[in-house]
């Protein structure tokens, strides 16, 4: 936001959110500005604004000496913090005021942390937090730090473990897979493949002992030499962990989960489904069922966590955690990103395979997962989020949000989705056959908004050819009615199709402009919720020219249905849909 809507948003809240820090800064620069730098820094970023006073309502500050103050700023960010902050400080005009601003960036993952130069690396670090600037663990910095080079944890042997300790049947099954991969290791006796592959290795005193990654991918029972190495999943009756339920329990499901890591995937997934709502859908090609959430998805996330968690000797007393609660999936694990990896990376195209733990990834690409057919558990090549965001939308839920702090990181999935159990129920209640998906998608965009266009099919990933093709069909059937010229064509349920869910009327009055324009801000709150967040994501996915798409994400802006993640001026801005906030933004 510019400084006018940043400081109007600080008075109707009265508090600062995590990435602002506004302070008064009358007779020097406070002695605490470095350490709110670093902080932004080793986060995702953060406004510095100064001279306004909080305690007055975020009024200009009297006697504030503007350019003072600016070289201060200047002479902390070149010379009190490494590394250094290159941003540019802004004198702006405020209110008949003068101010200054600091927009700080996030720091490239590889050079975080970024200190306090006189407290030194361990002592001077900070990241945000809900009440200020917090010094960063002894952990969390060593965890930072571990992006510069190549974690080898995984490879190391497991004291007083041997080969007997591992399922005989497992690798049996990996070392057949492995052979099949590949003619030259077809030579090589069962033993001496293990080591090559580091599933065995040899420790200090000579002995072969199995890779921690190999204990975790084929090991009997894991935890017999790591208890904490273990998947809890927890299934809660209220919003928040710790409240209790109209029968007084804290947990309608309290599950420890071990083993080797493809029983932990399967008995995850098998906890989910006995926990979870179910509808069906009748497709061409039969029935399928859908959950709260998709298995896939579940099945990859619980994947990912368990493949790219910390296996250093400070987080083995930490398990992995999934936490199913009323309105959203939560799995925490411990170890925050690694490698040059941001949240606004994650799912993009430029999102780059990157494995802390590389040995633990290479075994667990060989490993069949269980129920499949023939397929491996892990592919392996950076895919694995870009599937789940493919699989969300498909049944029209929006992608999971990352909480990632220094050695944590916390992937929460909203269980909202437009193709939930209720309306695949209602779906199937229509009794019409060999709906395809996207008409699946359209008639649950029409029950839940009240409408649907091409465009809105397409900010779903739906090919505008055949959603065009989609839509005429379902008005052919009768469960669909088109308004509208060609061009902004629209599409709502017949009142036979409708009779469940009420649907305000489309307005027919308004000029074809102003029809054309409401639908490109359809098209546009849809993509955002589907996952597109970027500039050129959204242009991409809908084909709106630049300046036509900058008006739309003002307009949007304005009318508070959604809200930019970055500061104005950021090469990282995404946007994401308001707090509170639906896609049925234009009724």
């Amino acid at each position: 936001m510019d400084t006018t809507d940043l400081v109007a948003q600080l008075r109707r809240t009265g508090v600062e959110p995590t990435n602002v820090e506004v302070k008064a800064a009358v007779r020097a620069l406070p002695s605490s500005v470095p350490e709110t730098i670093t902080a932004f820094a080793n986060g995702t970023g953060g406004t510095l604004l100064l001279g306004l006073d909080e305690g007055a309502g975020f009024t200009v500050a009297p006697d504030f000496r503007a350019e003072a103050i600016r070289d201060s700023l200047v002479d902390a960010c070149t010379n009190k913090i490494e590394p250094i902050c290159r941003a540019p400080v802004e004198i702006e005009p405020f209110e008949g005021a003068l101010v200054v601003r600091l927009d700080v960036p996030e720091l490239d993952p590889v050079d975080k942390p970024c200190f306090v130069t006189t407290r030194g690396t361990y002592g001077g670090s900070f990241i945000r937090g809900g009440d200020g600037d917090r010094l960063l663990s002894h952990y969390e910095v060593t965890q930072l730090l571990s992006n510069r080079t190549q974690p080898t944890v995984d490879r190391d042997p497991v004291p007083g473990a041997t080969l007997t300790d591992l399922d005989s049947d497992l690798l049996d099954r990996y070392l057949t897979r492995v052979r099949r991969r590949s003619l030259r290791l077809a030579a090589p006796s069962d033993e001496q493949l293990l080591r090559i592959l580091g599933v065995l290795t040899t420790d200090s005193e000579g002995q072969p002992r199995p890779t921690l990654a190999g204990l975790l991918a084929f090991g009997i029972y894991p935890q017999q030499f790591y208890p904490q190495l273990f998947v809890s999943f927890v299934v809660l009756p209220r919003l928040r962990m710790g409240e209790t339920g109209p029968d007084g329990r804290r947990f309608l499901d309290n599950v420890t989960v071990t083993g080797p890591i493809p029983e932990i995937v399967a008995s995850v997934i098998a906890t989910a489904v006995r926990n979870m709502r179910a509808g069906a859908i009748i497709t061409g090609i039969g029935r399928e069922d859908r959950y709260d959430y998709p298995i896939e998805v579940i099945r990859e996330l619980t994947v990912n966590a368990v493949l790219h968690r910390d296996y250093s000797a400070d987080a083995r007393g930490a398990q992995v955690q999934i936490e199913l609660y009323p309105d959203r999936l939560e799995i925490r694990s411990p170890g925050g990103l690694y490698g040059p990896i941001t949240i606004a990376d994650l799912g993009s195209d430029e999102h780059r395979s990157t494995s802390r733990n590389q040995t633990l990834a290479a075994i667990l690409a060989d490993v069949e997962a269980p129920g499949s057919r023939g397929e491996a558990l892990c592919e392996n090549r950076g895919s694995g989020l870009h599937s789940v965001l493919a699989e969300l939308r498909r049944v029209g839920m929006s992608p999971p949000e990352f909480d990632v702090r220094p050695g944590r990181m916390t992937v929460r999935l909203p269980q909202s989705a437009l193709l939930s159990p209720e309306t695949a129920a209602w779906i199937g209640s229509l009794g019409v056959p060999d709906l395809s998906e996207s008409q699946h998608l359209a008639l649950a965009m029409m029950r839940s908004t009240g409408r649907v266009t091409n465009a809105m099919l397409q900010a779903w990933g739906v090919d505008r050819l055949q959603a065009g093709v989609a839509l005429k069909d379902l008005v052919d059937r009768s469960l669909a009615l088109r308004t509208g010229g060609r061009r902004y064509a629209s599409y709502q349920l017949t009142g036979d199709a409708n009779a469940s869910t009420p649907t305000m009327p489309l307005r027919e009055s308004r000029s074809p402009r102003a029809v054309g324009a409401q639908a490109e801000l359809d098209a546009v709150l849809q993509a955002i919720a589907a996952g597109y967040t970027t500039r050129r994501a959204l242009m991409e996915r809908l084909g709106l020219p630049q300046r036509t798409l900058a008006r739309r994400l003002t307009s949007l802006i304005e009318r508070g249905a959604i809200e930019p993640t970055q500061p104005t001026r950021s090469h990282r801005q995404s946007y994401r849909l308001a707090v509170g906030r639906s896609t049925d933004h234009g009724q």
